[in-house]
Order: C-alpha cells, then sequence, then structure tokens
C-alpha cells in the first residue's frame, strides 16, 4: 500500500490512530513531503494527535533501512537496557514492515541543531546543550554486549561501516556508480593532491567496531526544545536512525563535529550570505561546542589524558573523512564541485595533515601538549 494525502485516513483509521470523532468533526490535518522517502505529517496545528509518518519508495535498501529504524524503536520502547536512552528519542506509534510504513511522535515544537548553530543565539546555550548531547551518545555507546549481540541476531542489524573508508581503492566513479561530473572531479582532485590518499588510508586504518552507532549523527537529526535557553527546561531529541549498526563510537563524535564546521564552512560562503538574514557565524561559539561536547563524553567514559589524546587523534582522522563524505553528499547531481565542495575538501586535506594544530586552533581542545 502506498500512502497518498488521500488515503493515508483510512489506514491511521484503521490502526487507530486518529479518533473518528475528531476527524468527523474536522480535527484533522495531512501535510505530505519527499526527501529520502515519503513523509506526512498529520494534525501539525492541533494539541493532541500529532504525529510523523515516513513510507520508503519502492527500493529495497531504502526499505530495509527503514525497517531498521523501526525495530530500533520497538525493542528501545520495551527493553529496560534502553532506558537511560528513551529520554532522547521520539515516541513510536506503529512500525509497519509489510507496508514499510513508520509512524513515530511529531516534534513540532523543536528546532534542530544545524538550525540551531546558524541562528546567531547559541553562545548563551552551546556548553549546556553539548553536554546533554554528549550525555545522549554516551548511553547510546554503553549498551551492553548482549544488547548488540541480540539486535545483530535481528535481519537487519549488521556492522556499519561508511564507504568514504574504502575511497583510496576507488580510483574513479565510472559508469553506474558516477552521480555526477562533480563527484568524479573530486575523486580526481583527491587523487592529484600528493600523500593525500595515504593519510586519508592511516585515518580510515583506525575504524574499530565495538558497539551500537548512530550512523548518521548530523546536527540535523538532534532536535532541540529549549525555551528561553534555560538549561532546566532543556530537552534533546535523536532521529533518524535507519542507519543505527554497530561501529565504531568515535565516527558518531567525528559526524558531530563535521557537521559544525561544514555549517561554519558554508556559512562563510558568499552565495550563502547573500541570500541569508543569519548573523555571522560565531566562530567561538563553534569551539566552545566542540570542546564542551567532547570533554562531557571523555568525562563520562573516565579516560585518562593519554587514553584522551590518542582518542581525540583518532577522532580528528574521522573528522576528516566525514568531512570529505560532506563534499560528496552536497554535490548529488552537480555538473561541477561546488566552492564550498572544494572548500570541504581542503579542510579535510589540513586536518590529516596536522591533527594536532587542528584540535588545538580549530576545534579548541586544549589537552594537547
Amino acid at each position: 500500500m502506498l500512502l497518498t494525502e488521500t488515503n493515508i485516513i483510512h489506514y491511521l483509521l484503521d490502526h487507530g490512530l486518529v479518533d473518528t470523532t475528531a476527524f468527523v468533526r474536522g480535527d484533522f490535518s495531512c501535510r505530505s513531503g519527499q526527501n529520502r522517502h515519503t513523509h506526512f505529517i498529520i494534525n501539525k496545528e492541533f494539541d493532541t494527535h500529532r504525529f510523523f509518518v515516513k513510507q520508503a519508495f519502492t527500493n529495497k535498501e531504502k526499505s530495509a533501512s527503514l525497517q531498521r529504524e523501526g525495530l530500533f524503536y520497538e525493542i528501545a520502547a520495551s527493553d529496560e537496557q534502553f532506558l537511560p536512552l528513551k529520554k532522547y528519542l521520539p515516541g513510536i506509534l506503529l512500525s509497519d514492515r509489510i507496508n514499510s510504513i513508520l509512524v513515530v511522535e511529531y516534534l513540532g515544537k523543536y528546532l534542530n541543531l544545524y538550525d540551531w548553530l546558524l541562528d546567531g543565539n547559541t553562545n548563551k546555550n552551546a556548553g549546556n546543550v553539548a553536554e546533554e548531547l554528549a550525555t545522549a551518545l554516551f548511553f547510546l555507546h554503553s549498551m551492553n554486549d548482549k544488547d548488540v549481540k541480540e539486535l545483530k541476531q535481528q535481519d537487519f542489524f549488521y556492522e556499519f561501516k561508511p564507504w568514504i573508508l574504502r575511497l583510496p581503492e576507488m580510483k574513479t566513479l565510472t559508469g553506474k556508480t558516477a552521480r555526477s561530473e562533480a563527484d568524479e572531479n573530486s575523486l580526481q582532485l583527491i587523487f592529484s593532491i600528493p600523500g593525500f590518499v595515504q593519510l586519508i588510508e592511516e585515518a580510515a586504518a583506525l575504524w574499530e567496531p565495538s558497539c551500537m552507532i548512530h550512523g548518521d549523527s548530523k546536527l540535523n537529526n538532534f532536535l532541540l526544545q529549549n525555551a528561553n535557553n534555560d538549561p532546566a527546561i532543556l530537552s534533546l531529541k535523536i532521529i533518524d536512525w535507519e542507519l543505527v549498526n554497530t561501529g565504531d563510537p568515535l565516527w558518531d563524535l567525528a559526524t558531530i563535529f563535521q557537521s559544525v564546521l561544514t555549517a561554519w564552512v558554508i556559512s562563510e560562503d558568499p552565495s550563502y550570505k547573500a541570500n541569508s538574514n543569519k548573523t555571522d557565524f560565531d566562530t567561538g561559539c563553534m569551539q566552545q561546542f566542540i570542546t564542551g561536547c567532547w570533554k562531557k563524553y571523555a568525562g563520562l567514559h573516565n579516560w585518562d589524558k593519554s587514553t584522551e589524546i590518542i582518542k581525540l587523534d583518532k577522532c580528528t582522522g574521522f573528522i576528516a573523512l566525514r568531512l570529505l563524505h560532506a563534499c560528496f553528499e552536497t554535490t548529488p547531481a552537480a555538473k561541477s564541485l561546488r566552492p564550498h565542495s572544494a572548500r570541504l575538501l581542503q579542510l579535510a586535506h589540513n586536518i590529516l595533515l596536522d591533527k594536532t594544530g587542528t584540535i588545538n586552533n580549530l576545534l579548541g581542545i586544549n589537552i594537547l601538549p
């Protein structure tokens, strides 16, 4: 069954997600959209029965990822081992594996952290938000071996390994694998820079799958509700668990930090500045956010200084790999390499050339000698 704005009401009524009396009274609305999946926002303007529906396109890979997300929500809702993490998850209402449909709580009053970072007001609360985010990831990464083994027995769970780790093997993206000329241009540029591929190989070799990870922890997948910047009522939610699997926990941290750096790079793009009414990007706030997140995460793990330095060096290498990944993400159908994509590529190279300088000067984390 493929949902549409016309037939979705019948589907929701059949599954008891909409009250018949309220629908007859007119207390029902539906807004549709499309990105990776078809999605619907139900009852956005009402106070009750508000939820988010998404359905995978007729594609095996997309259906599997959505079913994996639904399975994760189901397990998290019923397994007491997930209790510390549960507060960071939207509530699940329905996981329909047959039709690849997922229905979860709609978080209409929340703002994603990417927009939050760019709105110019983050300096009031950056440290608190960063620490809350680090705590959420710590709970996720602390799932015991029993939990991970049980999940890996499910059909949709396996070791997550980002494709960017195999980049040194990809001399070209030709034929069916090439999405755009910009992808080809990016690869040609990477392979033309002396020593760049070796640096990528060295960072990729540090990958150690050891626990459950989100797998796509970009700032857009963290939602914040924080009225009047009051730490006492800060609420953070993590969404889009389609890539949840076992992997290297520092990949999640690196993805967050890469997302922050990408926001900074894009904010400096002349075309962005010309078409945006945002205030200038606050690099001091950026460093406060990154430092706060890292120090809280490291502190929860009780790492000594030598261990923290090793972990941070590895995480910094992963940041560079994620920046390269972002470079390709921003050019899915472009005919040429966009200026901000080229800058992401250059930033990744600079980071791998000098990880110590990156940690101290760019990230602002002062633990290295």
